[in-house]
C-alpha cells in the first residue's frame, strides 16, 4: 500500500521528457563586428579578382542592410561627393566601355563609393566596438601583406618571386610596391598608437607590429610611403599628446614615441646595412631618377595634364593613361 504512491511518481518521473539543451545563441550585433573584423582582415589580399576584401566587405554590407545601417543627414555631403565623382568617372569611360578592363574599373569605383558610405554609416551606433572590429582586421591585414613582402624579397621560396617582387621591390599581396607602401602607413599608425597609449603589453606588442610595418614599407621602395608614415606619425603622436587626460600620460607619449623612433632608426640601419637593400635605398631616394625628369618625366607631367585637361574637359577615361605617358597614375 506504501508502494504504490512512489511507484507513480517514479511512472510519473520517467514519462517526463528530457531537459532539452539550450541552443547556442550568437547576437546579431557580434555577427556584424566578426564581419568588420573579416570585412578589415582581408583588405590587403587583392592581387586576385574577385578580391576576398570584395566578398567580406559585401557580406557585411548585407548583413548590416538588414535593419542596422542607417543613413544620417551629416553623411549626405559624402554621398553627394562620391555619386558627382563616379559620375564623372562613367561620363569619361562612355566611349570606352568596348575596351578590356574599363566596364570593371567603372563598376569597381562605384561599389567602392558604396563601401566608403557603409563605412561612414555603420558607424553611427556603437562606434567603439565597430572601429575596434575593423582595425584590429587592419592590423591582421598589415601582418599578412608586410610578411608577404618581406618572404618576397627575401627571396625565400623561388618560386613565389614572381608574385611578391616587382623592379627588385617588395609588392607582398598587392600589384604594385607602390600600392603597398600606402597601405601599410595604416597599420603602422594603428601600432604605434598602441605604443604610445596601450598599457605595457600593448606597447610592447605594438613595437614588433611597428618594426614589421616599418620593413615592409623601406622594402617597398615608394618614396610617397616613406614620407607619409613620418608625416602622419608625427600627426597620430601630436594629436595622442593634445588629448592626453594626465600629465604623466604626456610624458609618457614623449618618451615612448621618442625610445620608438630610436628603436625603429635601429631596426632600418640593420636592414640598410645589407648591400643590396642599401644600394636600391639610395637610388629610390634619389630625386634624378630617368622617370622623374625630361620632357615626359614625372614631375613635367603634372604641368602637362593641366594642359591636356583642356582638350579632354570630361577626362581621358580609366586605363588611358599609360597611352599618353610611360607609366600608370599610381606611378606618377
Amino acid at each position: 500500500m506504501i508502494a504504490a504512491p512512489h511507484s507513480a511518481q517514479l511512472g510519473a518521473h520517467w514519462a517526463e521528457p528530457a531537459p532539452q539543451a539550450r541552443p547556442l545563441t550568437v547576437s546579431a550585433e557580434r555577427v556584424r563586428l566578426l564581419l568588420l573584423w573579416l570585412t578589415g582582415a582581408t583588405c590587403s589580399i587583392v592581387f586576385i579578382e574577385p578580391s576576398p576584401y570584395e566578398i567580406a566587405s559585401f557580406m557585411a554590407i548585407s548583413v548590416f542592410a538588414m535593419g542596422a545601417l542607417a543613413l544620417r543627414p551629416s553623411l549626405l555631403p559624402l554621398a553627394v561627393l562620391l555619386i558627382l565623382t563616379n559620375i564623372g568617372y562613367s561620363a569619361s569611360a562612355a566611349s570606352l566601355l568596348g575596351e578590356q578592363g574599363v566596364l570593371t574599373w567603372v563598376l569597381t569605383s562605384w561599389y567602392l563609393a558604396a563601401t566608403a558610405l557603409f563605412f561612414a554609416a555603420m558607424l553611427g551606433a556603437n562606434t567603439e566596438a565597430r572601429l575596434a572590429a575593423l582595425t584590429r582586421g587592419c592590423l591582421v591585414a598589415g601582418i599578412i601583406a608586410a610578411l608577404a613582402a618581406i618572404v618576397g624579397y627575401s627571396r625565400v621560396f623561388s618560386g613565389a618571386n614572381e608574385l611578391l617582387l616587382l623592379y627588385d621591390r617588395a609588392r607582398g599581396t598587392f600589384k604594385d610596391p607602390n600600392v603597398l607602401g600606402a597601405f601599410m602607413v595604416l597599420p603602422a599608425l594603428l601600432a604605434l598608437h598602441r605604443i604610445v597609449a596601450g598599457n605595457l603589453r600593448q606597447a610592447v606588442g605594438g613595437m614588433m607590429l611597428m618594426a614589421l610595418f616599418a620593413a615592409a614599407i623601406l622594402l617597398s621602395f615608394s618614396r610617397a610611403a616613406w614620407g607619409q608614415v613620418v608625416f602622419a606619425s608625427l600627426i597620430v603622436l601630436l594629436l595622442t599628446f593634445v588629448t592626453a587626460r594626465s600629465p604623466t600620460l604626456r610624458l609618457r607619449i614623449v618618451l615612448l614615441g621618442a625610445l620608438g623612433a630610436m628603436a625603429v632608426a635601429a631596426f632600418l640601419a640593420a636592414l640598410l646595412s645589407i648591400d643590396a637593400v642599401a644600394q636600391l635605398f639610395k637610388e629610390r631616394a634619389s630625386l634624378q631618377q630617368s622617370y622623374d625628369l625630361g620632357e615626359q618625366g614625372r614631375f613635367a607631367r603634372y604641368a602637362l595634364g593641366a594642359v591636356m585637361a583642356l582638350d579632354f574637359p570630361l577626362g581621358i577615361g580609366p586605363l588611358q593613361f599609360s597611352k599618353f605617358f610611360p607609366e600608370d597614375p599610381h606611378n606618377s
